[in-house]
């Protein structure tokens, strides 16, 4: 019951990210795994959101945020997810440090066709799959985070509750972005608000700092995404619950 992004595009393969130096690892403030999944919103929905992260990643405070960081630097991919055994790369781990290439990465980002991953919502599966990619991007982070956004509870695969543990015990944070601006009496598979920001700060987020930062509207998405990054980037403690925390 999500929204994601298939297909790279033919621009987007004529226009590779910058890899990572030879040799050891580049030190980055944050690499940061940015997920959707797909399975029940319509393509303009997809589109919508797609456009949110990437003005996300055009807005200055965004990349404000990344200069302050102690090296200016972060890391960055793009994973889309569904079912069991159905998550893949959209964006491959992408440097940003600075504005040319946070905006460069918007722009891909933006020219990537929305796809559609059925087969149900797997959320222990996805987050598996996320886990593994950090590190095998020529990238060391300081801190790792998962950003995991859907509308709905996980159904599918690997035990949620297992997966999570897992990953938080690895140093990973993840947090969430709920979607709760579908109304539910209107679709019958839409969960009450509450219900799904409640089920995100108890069965999903975990690991240092995480954090829910709930979508109300479907025009609130881009602030939402803006909103989060910057918290993300930034990393430092926050004493509010709202957008909802957990240890």
């Amino acid at each position: 019951m999500f929204a994601g992004w298939l297909a790279l595009s033919l621009a987007l393969a004529q226009a590779p990210p910058r890899p990572a130096q030879a040799g050891p690892p580049m030190e980055v403030d944050l690499e940061l795994l940015a997920t959707d999944v797909s399975t029940s919103m319509d393509r303009g929905e997809k589109k919508l959101q797609l456009a949110g992260f990437a003005a996300a990643f055009r807005d200055a405070a965004v990349i404000g945020a990344i200069r302050q960081g102690r090296r200016g630097r972060i890391a960055v991919t793009y994973v889309e997810w569904g079912g069991e055994r159905r998550a893949q790369i959209v964006l491959p781990w992408t440097l940003i440090d600075g504005a040319a290439a946070s905006v460069d990465f918007a722009d891909r980002l933006a020219r990537v066709s929305p796809g559609r991953l059925t087969y149900g919502t797997a959320m222990g599966d996805a987050l598996w799959f996320c886990a593994d990619l950090f590190g095998r991007g020529g990238y060391a982070g300081e801190r790792r985070v998962i950003d995991l956004s859907g509308d709905g509870l996980s159904n599918r695969g690997r035990a949620l509750a297992r997966v999570r543990a897992e990953v938080v015990r690895r140093g990973i944070t993840i947090n969430g972005l709920p979607l709760v601006y579908k109304d539910a009496v209107e679709d019958e598979t839409t969960f009450p608000p509450d219900q799904l920001i409640r089920y995100f700060i108890e069965e999903v987020i975990g690991g240092e700092n995480a954090f829910v930062e709930p979508v109300r509207s479907a025009e609130a998405f881009p602030a939402a995404v803006r909103r989060k990054l910057i918290r993300e980037i930034a990393g430092a403690p926050r004493p509010d619950r709202m957008a909802e925390s957990r240890p």
